[in-house]
């Protein structure tokens, strides 16, 4: 098949020992008791502040009442603790465990990304300018972010991965994703828009193997580990450094452009921008398809939720789950679309829909068509 890459090569990765596993496996399961047992006791304590009150209509009402509530500094220290150790932990943190394997596995990185350059399947653009928005947020708490080490893209993988339950397919939020693509949509060409570590990429091509599938990101050392990621998987991915404000792709290009949790990671000022970029690549009739964070119109809910993007540095989530991306795309000019429920999502956690009154966050699926 014309997406077969020949000479796998061996995938790129740590030794992850019981000691790491038995700390992630720690840490995720504080972060499912704050969402399981914390989050509803704070609620419950919200809603005894609120008493007969008239309850808050607006976020700042909500929060004048949270801030007094020892429930939520134990929940919000929880939310910001857990993934402080995640990452910055000097001894199973997922950024030590990668960079004590710098002088192992950088020049192997580096050798295959050398090899991808001379194939033409890898682009790299030393003299790109990163936005600031970029290159000036330790997204996740990732400290430096993800564009300056030579492991950030295995450091950023393995904080995806230890998120989930070790028996779990952390690649299960692209088939989900991948599901709600009309049955009509062509697939000759694909872009994932934000590539970060390949996986996306990579399970488009286990149900669209006919695809030729291109991935773009602002970040070498991702796009370094996304190609050697694929070559380890025996697929052909093309890849390029480049600001997606500015792709250097013609008009009318692409099939499908997917997504998975990039919009938060953009500014308000740059987001029509990058969109507009996105429809003049996409071939009229294509689908620009994704999964975000959305808001609900509950006061308690969205303060809660706000507060938890700046505790997890993402100052740019808070306005991304409240913007009208409807508006936005109907104002650049696509003729179909659809932001609704991630419902599909919902449906595969269990815990994520309850029936105890307590009011949840949500998802949004992106179904847009040009």
């Amino acid at each position: 098949m014309g997406n077969r890459s020949n000479q796998p090569v061996d995938l790129v990765g740590i030794e992850e020992t019981r000691s790491f596993h038995a700390f992630h496996t720690f840490l995720r399961q504080a972060k499912v008791y704050a969402e399981s047992d914390l989050y509803p006791d704070l609620y419950r304590a919200y809603e005894r502040a609120v008493g007969g009150e008239r309850r808050p209509s607006s976020v700042a009402g909500a929060n004048a009442i949270l801030d007094d509530l020892p429930e939520y500094q134990l929940y919000a220290w929880l939310f910001r603790n857990s993934q402080q150790l995640k990452y910055n932990n000097p001894d199973w943190g997922v950024v030590a465990a990668a960079r004590r394997e710098t002088e192992r596995l950088a020049p192997k990185l580096e050798a295959i990304a050398a090899e991808g350059i001379r194939r033409g399947e890898l682009r790299l653009d030393p003299a790109l300018r990163i936005p600031d928005y970029f290159s000036l947020v330790d997204f996740h708490q990732h400290p430096g972010g993800v564009w300056q080490h030579p492991l950030d893209g295995l450091a950023y993988d393995l904080a995806r991965r230890t998120t989930i339950a070790a028996h779990s397919d952390p690649n299960d939020i692209y088939r989900l994703i991948f599901s709600y693509l009309p049955p009509d949509a062509a697939t000759g060409r694909v872009l994932d828009w934000g590539i970060g570590h390949g996986d996306g990429a990579l399970t488009w091509l286990e149900s669209h193997p006919e695809s030729e599938v291109h991935g773009v990101d602002l970040s070498a050392p991702c796009l370094k580990y996304a190609y050697a990621k694929a070559r380890a998987h025996g697929v052909k991915v093309l890849l390029s450094q480049q600001d997606l404000e500015h792709l250097d792709y013609p008009d009318d290009h692409f099939d499908v452009v997917f997504f998975c949790f990039m919009l938060h990671e953009i500014p308000p000022a740059a987001t029509e921008p990058l969109l507009r970029e996105a429809h003049r690549v996409l071939k009229r009739g294509g689908v620009f398809l994704g999964m975000e964070l959305g808001a609900t119109a509950d006061p308690f809910q969205t303060a809660v939720q706000d507060a938890n993007c700046f505790l997890n540095n993402e100052p740019f989530m808070a306005a991304c789950a409240h913007a009208d991306y409807a508006a936005i795309f109907k104002r650049i000019g696509y003729r179909h679309v659809h932001v609704g429920t991630f419902g599909k999502l919902q449906e595969s956690k269990p815990g994520a829909t309850t029936t105890d009154g307590v009011p949840r966050g949500r998802h949004d699926i992106f179904v847009i068509r040009k």
